[in-house]
């Protein structure tokens, strides 16, 4: 059973389903679009190679084809626009250097990663506990009944795991005191004409007015194919919904912030007044171009986000319950490695299993290797985050 339906549960449940395993995914929300989940994400190799492990052939190719790769370099300016030197940023950058990273759209790729698991995907399955029995099984109780068992249990949901909290209720997720306004800008004829070169010279930009101040993120997303007509080209076909090339574009700033309202509220603020909030952090002190950028900004595309990271994790004693993801290490998306390491992770957690079973190995201690490595490469992460984004942002 893998609790929840987000990028790395479903790229777990593509590679166990595709070395044998039965599987089932239970998601909390009522169907796939309930709820926004944000928009551009980048993955480097860690994470391309999850997905080329896991994924059937088809849906790799189509995963990639629906990708853009804008330059590869990241860049950090301060409001003047003039190139600021990040000696933090630069030594713990994962992915300034990565030749091969690529810009998603986080809902065509979630589409693409859907397609052939459709029966395995159980919608409004809120997960309320679970038991692990003597016979060396695993139940989990839903809050619609349901009652399911299996010989094991991934816990796949994200930065408010249900699954983590009954496994390591000692485990933390900390408030990084950082908050987003994420939205995207367009990219048409018009805008295309108008908008600044150096938009499209990274594969992402920060501009700042310092630590602790405000800032803004933006990286372009210009697929290679246009999602629809790639997922019909594909064999078998695939269908994936039409999107249109855009530029992410966030406005953050420490929830201190005499403009910036309680996390409580903000999330109650509809699309107009987030533009609002927004439009108060950026004054006329930053350069025109940025006023420029935000005058495209698409007020229906804005949704807000508190950002979150992880407390470090002692080992734990391996059982039949394991976590993936933001369930256990939530990092703050400086680096762009939160989707990276999830996505690895699946792989990491499909390779134990594969091997668990053509080795006769026990299946909990094949969890404890897995659980042994992904500490090893995760947590580092997780604090190389935190300490990146206290130098360029002003993260807690």
């Amino acid at each position: 059973m893998i609790i929840g339906a987000g990028l790395g549960g479903l790229v777990l449940a593509h590679g166990l389903g595709n070395n044998g395993f039965d599987v089932a995914v239970y998601e909390r929300d009522s169907h796939p679009t309930a709820r926004p989940q944000g928009y551009r994400i980048q993955l480097d190799e860690p994470g391309l190679s999850g997905l080329r492990h896991c994924l059937p052939p088809h849906l790799f190719d189509l995963s990639v084809a629906t990708a853009g790769s804008p330059p590869p370099r990241v860049t950090v300016r301060n409001r003047h626009l003039e190139m600021l030197s990040d000696p933090a940023a630069a030594e713990q950058s994962h992915s300034a250097g990565a030749t091969v990273a690529r810009s998603f759209n986080r809902s065509t790729l979630r589409e693409i990663l859907l397609s052939g698991l459709g029966e395995y995907v159980h919608y409004g399955a809120q997960l309320r506990g679970y038991t692990q029995e003597a016979d060396d099984t695993v139940t989990a109780q839903f809050a619609d009944g349901r009652v399911e068992t299996a010989d094991l249990l991934v816990g796949a949901d994200g930065v408010g795991s249900t699954v983590r909290k009954f496994l390591l209720p000692e485990a933390e997720v900390e408030d990084t005191g950082l908050r987003l306004i994420y939205g995207k800008i367009p990219l048409n004829a018009e805008t295309l004409e108008l908008l600044p070169a150096w938009v499209f010279e990274s594969i992402f930009s920060v501009v700042t007015a310092g630590p602790g101040q405000p800032h803004i993120g933006m990286g372009p997303v210009q697929f290679e194919q246009r999602p629809d007509l790639a997922g019909l080209a594909t064999n078998p076909p695939v269908i994936v919904t039409a999107v249109d090339d855009y530029l992410a574009f966030m406005i953050g700033t420490p929830a201190d912030h005499p403009a910036m309202p309680p996390v409580a509220t903000l999330r109650q603020l509809d699309p107009q007044s987030l533009r609002e909030v927004a439009e108060q952090l950026i004054d006329e002190n930053w350069h025109p171009e940025i006023h420029r950028l935000l005058a495209f900004w698409e007020t229906e595309s804005l949704l807000p986000l508190r950002i979150s990271t992880a407390a470090p994790v002692s080992s734990w004693e391996p059982s039949r319950v394991t976590l993936i993801g933001d369930a256990i290490h939530a990092m703050s998306p400086v680096l762009a490695m939160g989707a990276n390491t999830a996505i690895r992770d699946a792989s990491e957690l499909t390779r134990a299993l594969t091997d668990a079973v053509a080795t006769d190995m026990p299946l909990v201690e094949a969890i404890s290797g897995y659980q042994v490595r992904m500490a090893d490469y995760a947590f580092p992460l997780v604090a190389n985050s935190r300490k990146a984004g206290q130098a360029r942002v002003g993260q807690a």
